[in-house]
């Protein structure tokens, strides 16, 4: 089943470089990428379907909104379907991976930037949730 993927990321060489990545080892239907939270947000917003599953790449630090804030909101959002989000971040802190892992749709942390091997194992793990 292909899926949609959403880049949240603030820097333009990372949306780049991803949405790269995911489209050449990724079964997926549509990708987006977003400079912001906020915009992300409300993409999930207007387009959650069960038809279609929603990946998430989601950066931590960013302006306007972190990736926190917008995992924050999105818990409150009543969603058909639950978006399955991997957090992709420059940051090593032990403190964030625990942090992320508390947040049930977070299925993955990993550090930028993405490559293959991470695209491969995201496959296997998404195939799990799907």
């Amino acid at each position: 089943m292909s899926l949609d993927v959403a880049i949240v990321d603030d820097d333009s060489v990372v949306l780049f470089l991803h949405k790269v990545l995911v489209k050449k080892t990724m079964d997926i239907h549509n990708v987006m990428e977003f400079k912001n939270a906020p915009e992300a947000l409300n993409y999930v917003r207007k387009h959650n379907s069960k038809t279609t599953p929603l990946l998430i790449l989601l950066d931590i630090n960013m302006p306007k909104m972190s990736g926190w804030d917008f995992l924050d909101l999105l818990q409150k959002e009543e969603l058909e379907a639950e978006p399955l989000v991997v957090m992709v971040t420059s940051s090593i802190n032990s403190s964030d991976r625990e942090r992320a892992g508390t947040y049930p749709m977070v299925i993955d942390y990993l550090e930028k930037p993405l490559n293959k091997a991470d695209c491969n194992s995201l496959n296997q793990k998404i195939s799990s949730f799907l």
